[in-house]
């Protein structure tokens, strides 16, 4: 067991509205954006309180040497940025849900050239819930493979009213007139769904082919505390060609059996299934984060408490340990986690899942705490140039807090 380490920021400042997401371009890696959230209010002639909601976009430049910030560009929006993600595989696009049941998809641009500054373009906005006072909540871009047509290309949005919808096209992300809604999973009672997480598992080899197929999954979070898993049949043969979204093999719903609060971040981990079922990290309002087996009834295989609501989880990166006569077979994972945990600051968290005797033992340990941040801590990234560093190197971070609208930078020595 390692001391936890107890960073102080480098660089502190302070923004013009409170940062609600945070997310660094992977084209260009000294750069990232913020989007924010700031609720007015106003009293009317008649005495009435009227709330209304803006945001903007940002695009800051981090010197990784001088660990200091600069902002490049900023772009207001008529309503609050809820979310934010980059594409998985078109790096230079990320898409943003708003508080006007709304996503909108940005371009990054850049020339190629280091030393060029890049800009944000808007590319297109579709209103994803057909009533503009619901709320999306979270995004989630589609894996590779997720969609049953091998060209297809979308995401998953939440809602306030218990809704979760699948958007996707076979043609380019970029044009919005292709995204068609593709599937709708309503919850059975009115709730906040707060986060989801598509991803896909290998299934169990072919019998003529060896080549083990795709399992597609759906994991949904809401305010009572339920996790909900989805499962959808990729074999299954498309009869209709118009069928845009696998049939579901098998849905289930913990009832909220693990979970004492909300569930508000869920990373599905690159394991092996066990017994069938996908291993997840789970992050909840009740401040603990969790390794938990998804199955029927859940289960929880690790659990920690972090001090402070767990509201957002970054994988950083992955280590597999093989075992030393068989390269193929790993003894054990090791997963570097960046948790923003809301009034407790940011975590440093490492995850670990050792094989004995042939039975998988996990556990979670914290490495640092960062705690300068005096207001909910909602965003954190990582630099993506100390992504690919060894065990013994130095993460950047820049984290963020909601009402005393801060930005730290700050960093960890492992």
């Amino acid at each position: 067991m390692t001391s936890i380490q107890h960073p102080q920021s480098a660089t502190t400042v302070f923004l013009d509205q409170p940062p609600s997401c945070l997310e660094f371009c992977p084209e260009a890696p000294d750069h990232f954006i913020v989007g924010t959230y700031l609720l007015s209010e106003n009293k009317t002639e008649e005495g009435e309180i009227e709330q209304s909601k803006t945001g903007s976009l940002q695009l800051w430049k981090l010197d990784p040497v001088s660990k200091t910030l600069s902002q490049i560009q900023r772009i207001a929006v008529p309503y609050a940025v809820f979310d934010l993600h980059f594409h998985p595989r078109n790096k230079n696009l990320f898409a943003i849900a708003s508080s006007v049941g709304s996503v909108s998809v940005f371009q990054v641009s850049t020339t190629g050239d280091a030393s060029a500054t890049p800009s944000i373009t808007q590319l297109w906005t579709k209103q994803v819930h057909e009533d503009p006072s619901i709320p999306a909540l979270f995004l989630a871009w589609a894996p590779q493979n997720w969609f049953p047509k091998l060209a297809a290309d979308g995401f998953a949005v939440t809602f306030s009213d218990s809704r979760t919808a699948v958007f996707g096209t076979e043609g380019d992300i970029r044009q919005e007139e292709s995204i068609e809604e593709r599937g709708t999973y309503e919850a059975k009672q009115m709730i906040e769904v707060w986060f989801v997480a598509l991803s896909t598992s290998k299934g169990i080899p072919d019998a003529e082919t060896q080549n083990p197929g795709v399992i597609p999954f759906m994991f949904t979070g809401n305010d009572f505390g339920s996790l909900h898993t989805r499962r959808f049949d990729n074999t299954a043969e498309l009869d209709d060609l118009d069928e845009h979204v696998s049939p579901m093999l098998l849905e289930h719903d913990d009832r909220a059996r693990h979970h004492t609060a909300g569930v508000t971040a869920i990373l599905p981990l690159d394991v092996p299934l066990v017994d069938d079922a996908p291993v997840l990290l789970t992050g909840s309002y009740d401040e603990s984060l969790r390794v938990y087996h998804a199955t029927r009834r859940g289960e929880i295989l690790a659990e920690q408490g972090l001090d402070g609501g767990v509201w957002r989880l970054q994988l950083l990166n992955t280590t597999r340990i093989p075992v030393s006569d068989d390269p193929s077979n790993v003894s054990e994972y090791r997963f570097l986690v960046l948790a923003s945990c809301m009034h407790a600051g940011t975590r440093l968290v490492r995850v670990t899942c050792k094989q004995e005797d042939g039975v998988p033992n996990w556990g979670i340990e914290v490495l640092a705490k960062f705690t300068e941040h005096e207001s909910m801590n909602y965003a954190s990234g990582v630099w993506e140039g100390g992504q690919e560093t060894t065990q013994s190197s130095e993460i950047l971070c820049v984290s963020s807090s909601f009402y005393d609208r801060r930005l730290c930078v700050w960093t960890v020595d492992l």
